[in-house]
């Protein structure tokens, strides 16, 4: 009985190796199921577009196909395209087939959730807006500020007509003059919060303030 177990001990090691390689890689192929998470990619808008309303910023899929292949999956190598070539302005739904979606070779979209989005879409505007500085906080006790200088005074917007159809000038973030005893030069960027911009001529403005003691009697 001994002699059955060390005859060829080699070649019975061998044997147990490669049944065991085998093995891995039948099982590293049997085909399975994940779940994944990717962002939409929304290409060819029209020119004089935009989206301002996008209520989904990525979807979910079921994914099937190899084991191996499924293991290297991640949202890097998968994107799911939604092309808008035919776009107009206004509210428009856009379905989200497999066919949309692109995989590595060998996987294949078992489920898509949401299956649709709903695009709010507005025509593009250019405007000219005046810059208005917005200071928080008083100068320092004897001392008051007596001029605010923007540069540039006026930026240029291109971005969703509504939007801009009712801005009069455009503000920047809050500058605080507390304790202010001396000119100064702040530079601040503007506020462009709930906008839907595609360009800007500048996103941050210098403000020159300009600070005077108080005359005593």
């Amino acid at each position: 009985m001994k002699g059955f177990f060390t005859k060829n001990l080699s070649l019975k090691l061998i044997s147990i190796l490669l049944g065991a390689i085998l093995w891995y890689f039948v099982v590293s192929e049997r085909s399975g199921e994940t779940a994944i998470s990717v962002p939409l990619d929304f290409r060819n808008i029209p020119n004089p577009l935009i989206i301002i309303k996008n209520p989904e910023e990525s979807i979910n899929l079921r994914i099937s196909g190899p084991g191996t292949s499924l293991r290297r999956l991640s949202s890097k190598n998968v994107k799911a395209i939604i092309d808008l070539s035919d776009a107009k302005p206004g509210v428009a739904k856009f379905t989200i087939r497999p066919e949309h979606i692109t995989l590595p070779r060998g996987l294949r979209v078992t489920m898509v959730s949401p299956a649709s989005v709903i695009l709010t879409i507005d025509e593009l505007s250019r405007k000219a807006l005046p810059v208005e500085a917005i200071l928080v906080g008083k100068p320092l006790e004897g001392f008051k500020l007596i001029r605010v200088g923007i540069d540039p005074p006026i930026v240029e917007i291109v971005g969703a007509r509504d939007e801009l159809s009712g801005l009069k000038r455009i503000s920047t973030e809050e500058i605080d003059i507390s304790g202010l005893n001396k000119d100064a030069v702040r530079k601040v960027s503007l506020n462009l919060a709930g906008l839907h911009i595609k360009s800007i001529s500048k996103e941050d403005v210098k403000v020159n303030l300009k600070c005077a003691r108080v005359p005593t009697e």
